[in-house]
């Protein structure tokens, strides 16, 4: 009945519309359509309905910031075109879907699915390379060749990765995969069959040795010269290795790639006691993740409180008493001094300059950097 008031769900049905005077300038709503959660945005006099969940891990995005025409993910920051969806900038890859939103008689309706953007169309011209390469596999050179195809650079692109598997989400091998609670699969970021649609020549386990500028070449491990007219270096970090006695055993491990989580995950399988070395962002993780599987885990660092650099006294004492309670052991102000063979003991070394034996633990080591160095080993030739 005209006049009568409009009763909303929570989260209010945007089909059935929402008064305009609830989404004021730089304001977003959250609503759903048939089910499924969408956000409303203003800015000026220009409405946005967009599907609320990031790409990436799923964030509400309604928690996420306006800038200029775009919206920015609370998590880690991935940014979406508020005209097109598109992801704009990582770590996300996949646009948000749009919806039609209209406004009419004091209201904001929103109804249907807008179609997806087309890839742009080809672009050619003397001023663009005819041939790209990328050295490194992670997200940054992931995310590099896919905005190249998407923004129509159809020359050749190449992508020369160390490792031995496909561009996969690193941040993840320290929480849900390590946990068991992701499938291997879910890690890649890509299949195959996305880098054969889009014509970029992916070749893993390969070692760029040399870089000769001049001739714009780069040389490979096993003697191959790869042409380029432009070429990107993305290989990231890699961890910072131990330096003491027993560090290059077996039962030591890093955590950086896939291969690398396996082998971790292999290890605790048969195992009941892990060490972790370093206690920052991933040393908590990793810390976290092998406690949800029911493993001892023991953590040894420098710091007076877990992330104290980082976040504070207060916030690090907060995080200690939280992995505390549920039941992991740090062994703070210390630092591992060596790492036995029989994967029995370790022995540390506290801030006083003194040493002590540690528990006979029978127990996989698991490294995490509490920073990292950038990868290296090509060089850099002049002519």
């Amino acid at each position: 009945m005209d006049g009568a008031p409009v009763e909303y769900q929570d989260p209010p049905d945007l089909s059935v519309g929402v008064s305009a005077d609830s989404l004021p300038d730089g304001g977003m709503l959250a609503g759903q359509v048939g089910g499924e959660p969408v956000l409303l945005a203003r800015r000026g006099e220009e409405v946005f309905a967009l599907s609320s969940s990031c790409t990436h891990y799923g964030a509400p995005l309604t928690d996420g910031l306006l800038v200029g025409d775009t919206l920015r993910c609370p998590w880690h920051h991935a940014c979406f075109s508020l005209r097109t969806g598109e992801a704009v900038r990582g770590p996300a890859l996949d646009p948000v879907t749009c919806w039609h939103a209209e406004e009419s008689d004091g209201m904001i309706y929103v109804r249907h699915r807008l179609a997806r953007t087309a890839e742009r169309p080809p672009r050619s011209g003397a001023l663009l390379p005819k041939s790209i390469v990328i050295v490194g596999g992670g997200a940054a050179g992931q995310a590099a060749a896919e905005m190249l195809r998407r923004e129509g650079y159809d020359g050749r692109l190449t992508m020369l990765s160390a490792d031995s598997s496909f561009p996969c989400d690193r941040p993840n091998l320290s929480k849900g995969y390590l946990a068991g609670t992701a499938p291997d699969g879910s890690n890649l970021l890509r299949t195959e069959e996305y880098f054969r649609s889009h014509a970029i020549d992916l070749r893993l386990g390969v070692h760029v040795t040399r870089i000769d500028s001049v001739a714009r070449e780069v040389e490979l491990a096993d003697g191959t010269r790869l042409a380029y007219e432009a070429l990107l270096l993305a290989t990231g970090a890699q961890p910072i290795r131990l330096e003491l006695p027993g560090a290059e055993q077996a039962h030591v491990h890093y955590l950086r790639t896939l291969a690398d989580a396996h082998a971790l995950v292999g290890a605790i399988l048969v195992s009941h006691r892990a060490v972790v070395i370093g206690a920052s962002f991933i040393g908590l993780e990793v810390t976290a993740a092998l406690r949800s599987r029911g493993i001892e885990v023991h953590v040894v660092a420098p710091d007076d409180v877990p992330m104290g650099k980082i976040l504070g006294s207060e916030l690090g004492g907060y995080l200690r008493e939280l992995h505390e309670s549920h039941g992991v052991v740090f062994h703070l102000k210390t630092a591992a001094a060596s790492i036995d063979s029989q994967r029995d003991a370790g022995e540390w070394r506290n801030s006083a300059g003194g040493y002590c034996r540690g528990r006979h633990w029978r127990a996989p080591v698991a490294r995490s950097c509490r920073r990292g160095r950038a990868c290296h080993g090509s060089r850099g030739e002049s002519g």
